[in-house]
C-alpha cells in the first residue's frame, strides 16, 4: 500500500493513489493463480509509489480544475511503476536479495527463474 505521507496533499491525491493501488492489482490478475501471486508480491508487500506519485501530481497541477487524476493518467503511472516492480525483482536475482520491503524477495521464495519472468 502507498505510503501516503510521502506525497503531497492536493486535492484528488488520495483518491489518485488509491484508484493507482486498485489498477495494479488489477493490470497483474492472470488466470493463473501461481502468476498472480507472484506477480503481486511487491505489490503487495507496499512502496512509497513515487512515480504515480508523481504523474498525479503533474496532472493535478496542470489541470487545477479538474480535481481528480484522469484514466490515462492513473494508467500511465501504473505502466511506470510496474517497469520499476520488474526492475526490482531483477535487482534482487542479481544481488541475490533474500528481502525486498520487509518481505521475502520473490527470487528467495519462488527461485530466480520465477523472478526473471515476473520482472
Amino acid at each position: 500500500v502507498a505510503n501516503p505521507t510521502l506525497h503531497l496533499d492536493l486535492p484528488g491525491m488520495a483518491d489518485g493513489l488509491g484508484r493507482t493501488e486498485a489498477e495494479l492489482r488489477r493490470v497483474v490478475e492472470s488466470d493463473d493463480p501461481f502468476l498472480t501471486q507472484v506477480a503481486r508480491h511487491l505489490i503487495d508487500a507496499g512502496g512509497k509509489r513515487v512515480r504515480p506519485a508523481l504523474a498525479i501530481t503533474a496532472s493535478l497541477v496542470v489541470d487545477r480544475t479538474a480535481g481528480v487524476a484522469t484514466t490515462d493518467v492513473i494508467r500511465g503511472g501504473v505502466a511506470v511503476e510496474l517497469v520499476h516492480q520488474g526492475s526490482l525483482y531483477h535487482d534482487d536475482v542479481m544481488d541475490g536479495a533474500e528481502t525486498r520491503r520487509k518481505v521475502q524477495s520473490v527470487n528467495a521464495r519462488w527461485g530466480n527463474l520465477e523472478a526473471i519472468l515476473a520482472g
